[in-house]
């Protein structure tokens, strides 16, 4: 779809926005509508639905069969693999066959996206984000302008806050402690960009601008990580061969943590599991030198959830700390 009919818009790249939903759909919808007011670019939108038990399927069959009409296609996961792309549909809702995590359900957009050779890049964004009607085409000019850069991360700002940055693009991984700095984290918008300069350890995964030529070499994202640090990992991954970027003027509104029940009052379970068995992973892959200070702290990790009053997570951090390696969600049921 175009998203404009100003001069050079028809004959702008091709991007292909995909977008994960997991018992979503009303955070999806409306980063849906966001996606469709997108100004002098063109683009094709994969919305993969990471088998939802809240009844998000048909909601999102019904919105977006309002939204684009004939140029609308429902695939199952299976299909999303080898149905013909049509050049008349412009939104894919994938129905993907169980819940795959953040990369796992991605991977199925990127798969469909890599199908179509007129595809250069992909913006992966959370269904809980609302972009800026100009975001996209900046971001086409910023990669115009820096062509080794083969992953480029936007401005996300609150969304109940829209003057205050959660990241500018991305942020700097410390891998003594296995924490992040995301970029100009609290400060006003209008500092995003003095951060434009500032080299990027990862770029933010609510917001990813990917380039074919990155999807091609580096491949897709580590499943086995399920969620969280998964951009970290990646970036890790390629930027042997490419460039790490940031468009400051690509503004991207972030509900945070509404897609994982990880919300500012309160982190659920399943977010603190992923956020600190990850930690473990990717020091372990990618810095297994800093392996005992990352270790550390996931002891005075455990004292403050003792302090809390929070046992299971206490118990929770031990089995993680000794079981990193193959440990997964489901076996805290055991």
């Amino acid at each position: 779809m175009t998203g404009s009919s100003e001069e050079g818009a028809a004959d702008a790249a091709l991007c292909w926005i995909v977008l994960l939903n997991w018992n979503g759909h009303a955070d999806t919808i409306a980063c849906i509508d966001s996606v469709m007011a997108l100004r002098n670019v063109r683009w094709r939108l994969a919305v993969c639905d990471n088998a939802s038990s809240d009844g998000s399927a048909p909601i999102l069959w019904q919105a977006m069969r309002q939204r684009f009409g004939a140029r609308f296609q429902v695939l199952g996961e299976a299909d999303s693999a080898t149905a013909p792309l049509s050049p008349e549909t412009d939104a894919f809702l994938i129905q993907n066959s169980a819940n795959h995590g953040y990369a796992g359900g991605n991977n199925v957009g990127l798969r469909l996206a890599l199908r179509d050779p007129a595809m250069a890049a992909v913006w992966i964004l959370n269904n809980d984000t609302e972009v800026d009607p100009d975001a996209l085409a900046a971001l086409w000019h910023h990669a115009e302008r820096h062509p080794r850069q083969g992953i480029i991360g936007s401005t996300l700002l609150y969304h109940d806050r829209r003057d205050i940055i959660q990241a500018a693009g991305g942020g700097t991984y410390h891998r003594w402690t296995g924490l992040c700095d995301h970029h100009g984290y609290g400060e006003h918008r209008q500092a995003a960009q003095r951060h434009a300069s500032r080299p990027l350890d990862y770029v933010f995964g609510a917001a990813m601008f990917i380039r074919r030529p990155w999807l091609e070499q580096v491949g897709l994202m580590d499943e086995s990580l399920f969620l969280y640090f998964e951009e970290i990992d990646y970036c890790r991954t390629g930027r042997d061969r490419f460039d790490i970027g940031y468009c400051p003027q690509a503004i991207v509104f972030h509900k945070e943590g509404g897609s994982t029940g990880g919300k500012r009052e309160a982190v659920s379970l399943l977010a603190d599991f992923y956020n600190l068995r990850n930690r473990l992973r990717i020091t372990w892959r990618h810095f297994p030198y800093a392996l005992p200070t990352v270790w550390a702290g996931l002891l005075v990790t455990m004292l403050n959830r003792w302090r809390r009053g929070q046992s299971d997570r206490v118990a929770m951090v031990w089995r993680i700390a000794i079981g990193f390696r193959h440990i997964e969600f489901r076996d805290l049921q055991r």
